[in-house]
């Protein structure tokens, strides 16, 4: 009987084991992956001051600074960001350079998309969709995850220092 209650803890301790390892994969490494790096080597930029107030971040005046990791393809420019303040802040950035069109989601520190919107130089940043917002941040996901895997801890920025946005829309240099 003993032995009965012996190999039956035994199991469960290692399904417990198992299930733990499945969450911690299913976890995002990718988000603070990559908020270490922009926190290690980042460049210091401020978001617009529309977007950080739409996504619940700063006072309309101020913006949000900033550490970011800047990709650039083309025309599309990415950017990975973390607050100075609040380094459970994560933000990431989809920008047209061309056009200014802007999505940005905000995710929590773990690489969970909290809130998504959309914004249009001049104009003001809106919601996004649930549908649309979590199409767009998938897109994100896989592309922020690779890019992770792709580079060590301590890699710098992947491009020259550039404005989350462009430039008429902000804030003073910190």
């Amino acid at each position: 009987m003993r032995n009965q209650l012996r190999a039956i803890g035994i199991m469960a301790l290692v399904t417990a084991a198992l299930f733990t390892a499945s969450l911690e994969a299913a976890s995002s490494p990718w988000a603070q992956s990559l908020t270490q790096q922009a926190l290690d080597a980042g460049f210091l930029t401020r978001l617009p001051p529309s977007v950080s107030v739409a996504l619940g971040l700063a006072k309309a005046q101020e913006g949000t600074d900033v550490r970011q990791i800047l990709t650039k393809h083309g025309h599309q420019v990415r950017t990975f960001n973390v607050s100075v303040a609040n380094h459970a802040d994560v933000i990431v950035l989809d920008l047209d350079a061309q056009s200014g069109a802007t999505r940005a989601y905000l995710l929590s520190p773990e690489g969970k998309l909290r809130k998504a919107v959309s914004y249009q130089p001049p104009g003001e940043a809106k919601p996004l969709g649930t549908a649309e917002a979590e199409a767009g941040f998938k897109t994100q996901r896989q592309y922020w995850s690779a890019r992770a895997k792709a580079a060590p801890a301590s890699a710098a920025p992947a491009a020259p220092a550039a404005p989350a946005a462009p430039p008429a829309h902000q804030g003073p240099a910190p």
